[in-house]
């Protein structure tokens, strides 16, 4: 009986111990060894029928090391034939979610999703397919909901642009009518998106505009919003055609790409990095303000083209930013390149580490990227 009652007292101290060292609901399983994966989504594709493919995800793994170069780890078909646009990761599904590169006449109206290993490895799961997806861009997976959202850039519904939604996108496959449809302003052009809680920031690509705006209640909005309008609106001073963005809470910051005034045929090497501090409090409900970027990146050094998308390490130790940037090159190489530079970056100011991503003489070119960093950063 002795024994039998020591045996209850030690289960009941483990439990205590184990339940106190469990994790919220809304925090992602801490790693056993370090993670920083940067994934990447590559816009471009082979017109040579008789080349060989272009993998349209990458990965990098580690991403954060700093005494070793950055390199390609991984290499995968997610079959987007004609190129991918905004991908994103989710620990919680252990899946990536990438939208297929549209212009509004139907090249790609796929949403493509993979399973992820425990080493990082892809494979193909599941497709998602509807005919308005037909020019995607950013996309986002809220995961206390279970609905991904899609940005959508094409003006075919009553002259506006749509934010899509799909509830529990893994369990979907097919053609599937999306779960909600959000309307915007007649001037949104949505390209990026970074989640906020239950907020969502969305960039604006309109030439000149240079917005980032703010829709809440995301997880409330009704499946039909005839007229999904901005709670707030920033406006970037100087900005020419804002891409991708990223947020992070705990730091209070918001950084954007610029891509700049070239195009693919003719880049133009004035892309920029705009790094807004204390964001939060620009994004008062009800304003529309312009702000100057607390720093900026920008100039010869700094090897900007075409930036397309960004990510943040928020960790203390290395506080960095990634682009994916479109067009840059490095001499006798073909264009498509990732830089890293470090979040307090300003000015004309050259990136810490960078990598290109062609191969076979074939360019790679990064449209969207998501960063998966949990743990200590690597420290080689």
């Amino acid at each position: 009986m002795k024994n039998l009652f020591g045996f209850f007292v030690v289960t009941a101290i483990a439990a205590m111990m184990l339940g106190g060292c469990m994790r919220n609901d809304d925090e992602p399983a801490t790693p056993v060894r370090p993670i920083a994966r940067l994934y990447i989504s590559i816009g471009n594709y082979q017109t040579n029928t008789s080349g060989e493919p272009i993998d349209n995800v990458l990965l990098i793994d580690p991403a954060d090391t700093t005494g070793a170069a950055l390199g390609v780890a991984l290499s995968h078909d997610s079959e987007a034939l004609q190129g991918g646009a905004g991908i994103y990761f989710d620990p919680f599904a252990s899946a990536v979610f990438q939208a297929g590169y549209g212009d509004g006449r139907g090249r790609d109206t796929t949403i493509r999703i993979m399973n992820v290993g425990p080493f990082g490895v892809l494979s193909n799961n599941t497709t998602i397919q509807y005919r308005g997806l037909n020019a995607m861009r950013g996309l986002v997976y809220h995961h206390l909901s279970e609905y991904l959202y899609v940005a959508n850039n094409s003006t075919e519904i009553e002259g506006r642009t749509v934010i899509y939604g799909y509830h529990r996108p893994k369990n979907r496959s097919g053609y599937t009518r999306p779960h909600k449809v959000l309307r915007l302003e007649s001037s949104m052009r949505p390209w990026g998106m970074a989640l906020w809680g239950n907020n969502l920031l969305v960039s604006n690509s309109a030439d000149g505009n240079g917005g980032i705006s703010l829709y809440d209640g995301l997880s409330d909005v009704d499946s039909l919003a005839a007229d999904f309008s901005a709670l707030s609106t920033v406006r970037i001073e100087g900005a020419t055609s804002i891409r991708g963005i990223a947020f992070v809470d705990s730091l209070d910051v918001l950084v954007a790409a610029d891509y700049g005034t070239g195009t693919v045929n003719d880049p133009v090497m004035d892309g920029r990095i705009y790094i807004i501090d204390g964001i939060k409090a620009k994004l008062a409900p009800g304003s529309v303000t312009t702000v100057t970027p607390t720093r900026t990146i920008q100039g010869a050094l700094t090897g900007l083209t075409g930036p397309m998308d960004v990510a943040i390490d928020p960790r203390k130790d290395r506080r960095t930013i990634f682009v994916a940037d479109y067009d840059t090159q490095v001499s006798g190489g073909q264009p498509g390149r990732i830089l890293r530079f470090r979040l307090s970056d300003d000015g004309n100011v050259a990136p810490e580490a960078s990598v290109s991503l062609d191969t076979l003489n074939n360019a790679r070119r990064p449209f969207g990227l998501f960063l998966d960093v949990r743990g200590r950063p690597n420290s080689q």
